[in-house]
Parts: structure tokens; sequence; C-alpha cells
């Protein structure tokens, strides 16, 4: 297959070939040279770069000579690299993919967003704040389609091949490029009516003696996150209801069947209603960190671009929508 590489290299030795007094520039002979050592042969590399064998051999000629080593072994059924060729050979290719990388991005900024865009998000998130937003998204960008999949454990996006993932946790060091995008508060509730049959917790202890929904992850139930005097605490759920459904688990906390600790977000229609109300003092609920993850080739593609922009503004507004001053905080009944 012929790269823009190829036919840069090929456009430019084509000159050459009729003015042979002259000397190659140093990208042409670079490409020259990465050819015949990925095809190990004069000839071949000639043929994929549609140049005769006699003007490859003596573009590598001509960079040995400038270099005043040599870079190649020839037999008469194949070429190698010598040791100070191969070390050459890894920098030319690496400077190749730089000089190609700078091509695309200089073109993506001229091109506008199209293509499929595909996302991965946790099941929560992507369906109660991206899902109802990504109406917007599509009628921005019309030329682009997305793939949008729900799942609650680690994914790798360069192996399925998925342009974004995002992500609620504290990001661990890792070879993607990621963008923090804000934070979603965490709220435990409950009803009006739960609360009167079986009391309200004031404390992280309390919390125990109440019959507290998990979702769940895998077979197990994911742990609440709290804030507590000692820092962090993770509880984990003892109610007699978990599920992988958050609607689910929503209607069980609504039949006052326990409380659940959910994203203040997903409930904040319930929490103006007063069909939930929220319990324990603000500095027991936790912020989560909201990320998107992806793989450096894909941060200067315009679809990439745009979707990053759309979920930091969507982010933004989401936390604007819901704060403290919205939260209704039940008064403990005597």
């Amino acid at each position: 297959m012929t790269t823009k590489a190829d036919r840069r290299t090929t456009l430019l030795l084509a000159g050459q070939q009729l003015r042979e007094t002259r000397s190659m520039d140093p990208f042409s002979e670079i490409g020259v040279f990465v050819r015949v050592v990925e095809k190990r042969s004069f000839t071949l590399a000639a043929r994929a770069m549609g140049l005769t064998a006699s003007g490859v051999s003596r573009a590598i000629a001509r960079l040995e000579g400038r270099l005043g080593v040599r870079l190649l072994e020839r037999t008469t059924r194949s070429v190698g690299l010598t040791a100070d060729g191969a070390v050459y050979y890894e920098r030319c290719t690496r400077i190749l993919r730089e000089l190609e990388d700078a091509d695309r991005a200089v073109a993506s900024t001229r091109s506008a967003p199209r293509g499929r865009l595909r996302v991965d998000a946790p099941s929560m998130f992507g369906s109660y704040v991206l899902g109802p937003a990504i109406g917007r998204f599509l009628a921005a960008y019309p030329e682009l389609s997305v793939d949008l999949s729900l799942r609650d454990h680690i994914v790798d996006p360069i192996a399925e091949g998925i342009d974004v993932v995002l992500r609620m946790a504290k990001l661990r060091e890792s070879e993607l490029m990621h963008k923090h995008l804000g934070t979603m508060s965490l709220v435990i509730v409950g009803t009006p009516a739960y609360f009167a049959r079986r009391g309200r917790p004031t404390s992280v202890e309390d919390l125990r003696r109440h019959d507290t929904l998990g979702f769940l992850v895998g077979s197990m139930p994911l742990p609440w996150k709290l804030r507590h005097d000692d820092g962090d605490l993770a509880l984990a759920p003892t109610g007699r209801f978990y599920s992988n459904g958050i609607g689910a688990i929503l209607e069980a906390a609504r039949a006052s069947q326990g409380i659940v600790q959910v994203f203040e977000h997903v409930v904040r229609d319930d929490l103006a209603r007063g069909t939930f109300e929220a319990v324990l003092r603000a500095e027991h609920q936790q912020e989560v960190p909201v990320a998107a993850l992806y793989a450096k080739e894909k941060a200067q593609l315009p679809k990439v671009r745009v979707f990053l922009a759309f979920m930091a503004e969507l982010m933004s507004a989401t936390s604007k929508r819901v704060g403290p001053a919205k939260r209704r905080e039940g008064v403990r009944r005597s």
C-alpha cells in the first residue's frame, strides 16, 4: 500500500532523477531507506514507490555517504541492517510517523467532524446524563453518528477500537491520554414513608442499621462512597435488594424498601417534588470525578475534539443545575 510519505518521496525522487547533479533532501533519502528496510529488497522498494531500482540504490548510496557509515548489508538474496543502520532505522521511522501525524493534525483542523464515534460509559452516567443529552450533540454535527456502549468495568479502548471511554473514578497512571470533565455529587436518599418507619440516619454509623440498597457490579454490590472523620470510607450495602439496573433500584427506593446512594443529578426531580429526601450532613457526601480517556492518536480527530468539548459543557451545565441549595434535606422528626 502506498502511503502519503511514499507519494511525497516519489515526487521528490522523480525530480531528482531528472537532476542527478543535485543532492536529494534528507527526508526523501529517509523515506527510501525505510522502504528498503521494510521490503528487504531494493527492487521491491522501488516497485512500491514507483521508482527504478537504480534510483533507489543511488539514494541509499548518497545517504550512507552523507552519514559516513554503512546502513545496509547487501546480499544477492536480501538486504539487512547493520548495527548503525538499526539505530538509524528506529529514529527514522519515528520521524516519519511524527511527520504524518503533523499532516493529519493540520488537515483535521480544516475538516468537519464526520463518521462514526464510538463511546463507552458507565451505565448510570450513560443512561441519566449522556443519553438524554446526546440528541443535542447529533443535531450539532449532522455528519456524525454515535455508538454508545454502557459498561461498568475497565475496557481497553485501543484493543476494542473505542474512540472515547468515560469513567467515574480517580485515574491511575496509563499510556492513554485523559481529560478531566468535572465531578458528580453522590447523595443518599429515601422516601418520607421509609424515614417515618425506620428513622432518619444522622451519622455514618447509623447507616449500618438501615436497608441500604446496592448497585451490582458483577456479583458484588458496589460499596457506598462516603467521607468520614478518618478520611474516605467504603460502606458495603446491607439491604435486601441489589440490582445492576439503577432504574430497578430507584423503584425499590420509591417503594420505601430502603435508602440508596445515587448521583444527585439522577434524582433531582424526585428531590424537588419531595418523593425523596436527602440525609446526612453535606460533608459526608462524595464528589466523583468524571474523565475521558482516549488514545494519543485519537486526540486530533475532529469527532473526538468536538465530543470532548461537548462533554465539558455538559458537565458544567449539570453541576450548575444541581447544587446544595436545590437539595431537599428532610427535617428529623422527634
